[in-house]
């Protein structure tokens, strides 16, 4: 796992706020032109041109569907991790085990998680040839003991970060401990300015726990799976729709 002396920088930069439930509204841009008095969507353009881009649709829809079920063959279909029992529900996937007395609960969520897994490669390159994609997702992790509960928010270290072949490591990002249900009133502490010898700590107490390298890899192994099986599902369903 990253240390303390290693990530402080690089927190600073990449922090990713887990703990706080966060709603990310999408907005579409449109391009309208001013000719001819009247207002046409950029994108739209094609359809006008095309009246039989539902077949086209699902033509192509055909054709990615083959294609992504035979590159899912030669994923490592994991869908278990090690000493944790797994529920999934859509995007949102929590893992849950006990430690003694303690019940300790891992929640992500596979949207927007997919990033490069070969250091080096340009979006340029992306684009030209065929690049492996891993999801690295945010997660929290939560230790609940009696009626507290001390929890985590965490994130991967982004593939350029590290060596190749190197295996997957994770930094806590921030952390709180709270009565009950956590709400809006509780003090969340901010790793990036935690003393080093603290944070070192606390890293060892999650990994005592089996949230270490070990456990991140299986993460980002289940995850990358799991992601690519809902994305197929997503073809599949918006074949359906063009029929």
């Amino acid at each position: 796992m990253a240390s303390k002396f290693m990530l402080r920088s690089f927190r600073n930069f990449t922090k990713i706020q887990v703990l706080v439930p966060n709603i990310k509204k999408v907005q579409i841009n449109q391009v309208l032109s001013q000719g001819n008095n009247f207002a046409t969507r950029t994108f739209s353009t094609s359809l006008v041109k095309n009246s039989n881009v539902m077949k086209d649709l699902s033509n192509f829809l055909n054709e990615e569907i083959k294609l992504e079920q035979e590159a899912q063959k030669e994923l490592k279909n994991t869908l278990t991790v090690t000493g944790f029992n797994v529920k999934t529900d859509g995007p949102n996937v929590t893992l849950s085990k006990k430690y003694n007395d303690e019940e300790i609960t891992v929640k992500f969520n596979i949207n927007g998680s997919l990033d490069n897994a070969e250091p080096g490669v340009d979006q340029m390159e992306t684009k030209n040839q065929s690049t492996e994609l891993k999801s690295r997702p945010a997660f929290s992790i939560e230790i609940k003991r009696g009626e507290q509960t001390l929890a985590f928010g965490c994130s991967f270290l982004p593939a350029e970060e590290a060596e190749k072949d190197a295996v997957e490591d994770f930094q806590i990002d921030e952390f709180a401990l709270h009565n009950g249900e956590w709400n809006e009133n509780v003090y969340t502490a901010d790793c990036s300015v935690l003393d080093e010898n603290l944070y070192d700590l606390l890293l060892n107490l999650l990994d005592e726990r089996g949230v270490g390298e070990k456990f991140a890899n299986e993460l980002v192994e289940f995850s990358t799976s799991y992601e690519h099986k809902q994305y197929i599902n997503l073809l599949e369903k918006l074949q359906k729709f063009t029929k």
